[in-house]
C-alpha cells in the first residue's frame, strides 16, 4: 500500500558524494602517494650509496694488492693517452705493468701474457662494468667499472708531474653524475654544489 503519511513525504532523499568531497579524497590520495614515492626514492638512494661504498672498498682492496705485487699504485698520467678509468680496470685485470729502462720507468700494457690470460687482482664479475670483459689472452679495451648510477668510478694517481696527493683518489660521482676536477694536492675536490654527493673510498 502506498504510504502517503507526512513523515514519508518529509523523508530526505539520499545523495552521492559532492564535488568538494571527491576533490578532498583525491587530494588525500595524492598526498599519500607522494609520501610513499618519496620514502621509496630515499630507500633506493640509500641502497645505491651502500652498494657504491661496498664496491669502492672492493676496488680499493684490489688496488692495494696491485701495489703489493708491483711496488706502486697504477699510474694515470696518460702514458698511452688512456682514460684513467680504463687504466684502472686494465691494471686490476692484470694487463698493466711497470717497465724500467735505465733511469726511466713507464707504466704500460703487458706485451706477453699466458693463453689463459694474466692473473688479475679483482673479480670483475662482481662489479658493474661498461664494455665487455675479455677472455683468455684478449686484451680489454674500453672496460670501466661503473657505480650504481651507471657512471664510471673515478681513479687518479700521479696524474701529472706536480701530483702531490698522499695517495690515489678513488670515488663515485654520486647520483648527480657531476664532479669538480681533482686537484694536484689534497685528497678530494673542494666541496661545492657539484660534488657534495660524491662517495669516496674509505668513507
Amino acid at each position: 500500500m502506498l504510504d502517503l503519511s507526512p513523515s514519508s513525504r518529509l523523508r530526505p532523499k539520499q545523495q552521492g558524494f559532492t564535488l568538494i568531497e571527491l576533490l578532498m579524497v583525491i587530494a588525500v590520495i595524492l598526498i599519500l602517494a607522494g609520501i610513499t614515492f618519496g620514502i621509496s626514492r630515499g630507500v633506493q638512494n640509500a641502497q645505491a650509496r651502500a652498494k657504491a661504498k661496498a664496491e669502492l672498498a672492493t676496488i680499493s682492496q684490489a688496488i692495494e694488492q696491485f701495489k703489493s705485487v708491483n711496488g706502486d699504485y697504477p699510474w694515470t698520467n696518460d702514458v698511452e693517452g688512456e682514460d684513467p678509468s680504463i687504466v684502472l680496470s686494465k691494471s686490476l685485470l692484470g694487463w698493466k705493468e711497470f717497465v724500467s729502462s735505465g733511469n726511466t720507468t713507464t707504466f704500460q700494457d703487458k706485451t706477453s701474457v699466458p693463453t689463459s690470460g694474466p692473473e688479475g687482482f679483482i673479480d670483475a664479475t662482481k662489479l658493474s662494468i661498461n664494455g665487455t670483459l675479455p677472455t683468455g689472452a684478449t686484451k680489454p679495451t674500453n672496460v670501466e667499472f661503473t657505480d650504481p648510477w651507471g657512471n664510471e668510478y673515478l681513479y687518479l694517481y700521479k696524474e701529472n708531474a706536480s701530483w702531490d696527493n698522499f695517495g690515489y683518489v678513488l670515488y663515485s660521482k654520486g647520483p648527480d653524475g657531476s664532479s669538480e676536477t681533482v686537484p694536484d694536492t689534497g685528497i678530494r675536490p673542494a666541496v661545492t654544489g657539484k660534488d657534495v654527493d660524491n662517495i669516496y673510498a674509505g668513507e
